[in-house]
């Protein structure tokens, strides 16, 4: 069960990514966010899987959507930029090398369940560093993709 859950999630994810037009690829994007809280529900994290349906799949769906209003019902055609998919690339290589540093016991984690609290207030800082430095740089990605698409509106007007 949680294979085909996982699958729809993969399958979900590429779909939002690969569809052109923003709706469709906003609805998919918010089918996997929910799928991935129903997997974290079968796996017995009940509470994970609430705050991502209610947090994730609602606040950051509503978000995306008053986005959409902004942007419009297509995607505007981007520029290949090789730049941007090399850091892009450095910065997942760098936060999954910061994750593998700072918690080199989660094999400890997997074989004794009990000491999770424990192991989750020792590491709340290093959980909080990490979710700071993706939502500011998904901050500053929104904010520079907004200005872009200003200043082409503006000059699609002239």
């Amino acid at each position: 069960m949680s294979i085909l859950i996982l699958l729809s999630v993969v399958i979900l994810a590429i779909a939002s990514i690969t569809i052109k037009k923003t709706v469709p690829a906003m609805i998919a994007f918010a089918m996997m966010m929910f799928m991935l809280g129903i997997y974290y529900m079968v796996l017995d994290e009940k509470l994970l899987g609430l705050l991502q349906v209610f947090v994730y799949t609602g606040g950051i769906v509503v978000l995306m959507l008053f986005g959409i209003t902004v942007i419009g019902p297509e995607f505007p055609e981007a520029k290949k930029r090789p730049w941007a998919i090399v850091s892009t690339l450095l910065v997942a290589v760098a936060l999954a090398y910061l994750v593998l540093v700072l918690f080199p016991d989660q094999q400890t984690i997997a074989a004794d369940p009990d000491d999770q609290a424990k192991i989750f207030a020792e590491h709340y800082a290093d959980f909080a560093l990490i979710f700071a430095l993706v939502g500011s740089s998904l901050l500053y990605g929104t904010m520079k993709m907004a200005k872009l698409l200003t200043a082409k509106r503006s000059y699609d007007d002239v």
